[in-house]
């Protein structure tokens, strides 16, 4: 599978790019376009990978649908917007993508469904934003927070953020931890407590090429100790990048 540090990449700069914004400040209308992800992970022996993305979506008065993430405003007001949103959680792991995994059972990926509280004002973004499993994969649920300024210089917008995500104690054992039956001489059974990490992102996004958005994206994640603490990981941060471009038919 090899998604999860992936998936966050994808989360993230869709949620900064068309999926957050407010559509009454977006055109409307089904778009289209392609992206390219690089990624690293903390689980063991994780190759670095390089990951094409096709990208289809619509941005409606309310409604925002941006591949499997799926918006819809239900207030805004004064700088303010509340949406209810369904996202993938692209984490978990197959038995065959790493050594560190064998005779372990697959870890899968989800839905989590919650709600988004977004304040912009003066080139200030400011969210937070919470999601509960809904498929009984993992019976946990995450939350985020985040901090963000957009620079304008030209015809190009740089955007740096930094945020926090809470991932809870059962999140963080489904994905990370080793039950007693799945526990060898070389691999101790671990059980994940609850993490907080935090991310870093510079994004540079312009409308000059080909009459769309394009948009490129440098991270590092610094994972929490009950995360980079688990013997199936090996690191406590990751980085990663992407180049997307995207525009309405």
């Amino acid at each position: 599978m090899k998604t999860s540090l992936l998936g966050a990449i994808v989360a993230l700069t869709f949620s900064t790019a068309s999926f957050a914004q407010s559509p009454n400040n977006s055109p409307q209308g089904w778009m289209w376009g392609v992206g390219i992800a690089a990624s690293q992970d903390v689980y063991t022996d994780f190759d670095n990978r390089i990951v094409p993305i096709p990208i289809i979506g619509y941005v409606g008065e309310r409604l925002r649908v941006y591949g499997p993430f799926v918006g819809y405003q239900l207030l805004q007001d004064d700088g303010f917007t509340l949406d209810a949103q369904l996202v993938p959680i692209f984490a978990g792991y197959e038995e065959d993508d790493s050594a560190v995994f064998n005779g372990m059972e697959d870890r899968d990926f989800s839905f989590g469904a919650g709600l988004s509280l977004r304040y912009a004002k003066n080139g200030w973004t400011y969210e937070l934003a919470s999601n509960a499993d809904i498929l009984g994969t993992f019976n946990g649920y995450q939350a985020t927070a985040s901090i963000g300024k957009a620079f304008r210089t030209g015809p190009f917008v740089i955007e740096p953020s930094v945020g926090v995500t809470f991932q809870d104690n059962h999140y963080v054992d489904y994905y990370y931890g080793v039950t007693a039956a799945e526990a060898t001489t070389t691999r101790a059974a671990y059980k994940g407590d609850s993490a907080v990490n935090t991310e870093l992102a510079l994004a540079v996004s312009t409308p000059i090429f080909w009459g769309g958005m394009t948009r490129f994206q440098i991270g590092a994640t610094f994972y929490d100790d009950s995360i980079s603490d688990s013997p199936l990981t090996d690191s406590d941060s990751a980085f990663n990048a992407m180049l997307m471009f995207s525009r309405f038919f």
